[in-house]
């Protein structure tokens, strides 16, 4: 038994941490004298104690740690356990370097203002045979993801499909922006509705008399820009007004560029006159 000095000498850990662990319940001393309230370890409580840092160090939580630690726990549980907080870091470094290019452009914009009107091209939308996949994802930035399940479903499809670009758009049916729970539906003409299996459906879609349709150039991460333009062209325009279900077309997109500033995307957002 080792008196709580030594054992942090031992495993290169504070008394501090030491005292921390217990008190968190991740690492109780083997013994506690009654008298003189000296803590004292164990050699086999070396290798939980190594255990803990680096669940810490990977950011697992104090209660993770709790029952990631047990006796009980076998290898396999560990490793799923390992791997999906493999995964989770994956998703936040995206996140991070989501945010890293923001603030490059952020700063691009300070150092190099410049005017970037756009223009707004009115037309109607005919009514087309599509077939299509609704579907809650959890963040704009999933929708590729969706799109590849797409593809695998239509695999197992017969369907006569229209060869012209653009031959796909995606419909955005929430009313508002949503931060995480998105309502989206990706959808692909055909040239006749036709039976499909479910989640897919096919179906021929209603005619839109007034859509303002705006083309953006460049990163996708441009398109949020259009919109607060848009929306300065909807101040200046009084006598339109937006309806719900915009839909977005991409005309250039990562299937046919490798340079995301070579994108096109057409933003198209039903509106009426209203004076």
């Amino acid at each position: 038994m080792f008196k709580i000095g030594e054992f942090s000498k031992l495993s290169q850990v504070s008394v501090r941490m030491l005292r921390y662990y217990d008190e968190q319940g991740l690492l109780p001393p083997a013994k506690v004298d009654q008298e003189t309230g000296y803590r004292f370890y164990h050699v086999s409580q070396l290798s939980k104690l190594q255990k803990i840092i680096l669940l810490k160090n990977l950011k697992f939580s104090t209660a993770e740690i709790k029952e990631l630690i047990t006796d009980e726990l076998t290898d396999d549980y560990f490793q799923e356990r390992l791997k999906k907080k493999y995964r989770q870091i994956e998703r936040d470094i995206l996140e991070e370097q989501r945010r890293l290019l923001q603030l490059a452009k952020t700063i691009e914009r300070i150092e190099k203002p410049k005017e970037t009107n756009i223009h707004v091209i009115f037309r109607a939308l005919p009514s087309e045979a599509i077939v299509s996949l609704r579907k809650v994802i959890p963040t704009y930035y999933h929708e590729g993801e969706l799109w590849q399940e797409f593809g695998t479903l239509l695999k197992g499809e017969q369907l006569d499909y229209i060869k012209q670009t653009p031959d796909n758009f995606t419909v955005f049916h929430d009313a508002c922006y949503r931060e995480e729970g998105v309502d989206i539906e990706i959808c692909l003409k055909v040239k006749q509705v036709a039976p499909v299996k479910k989640p897919l459906t096919c179906y021929q879609t209603e005619r839109i008399s007034l859509v303002a349709s705006i083309f953006v150039i460049g990163p996708y991460d441009n398109i949020k820009e259009a919109y607060h333009q848009f929306a300065n062209w909807l101040a200046e325009n009084d006598d339109y007004e937006m309806l719900e279900l915009s839909r977005q077309v991409s005309h250039r997109g990562p299937d046919t560029e490798t340079d995301p500033n070579n994108y096109l995307t057409e933003i198209q957002i039903p509106i009426k006159k209203i004076s």
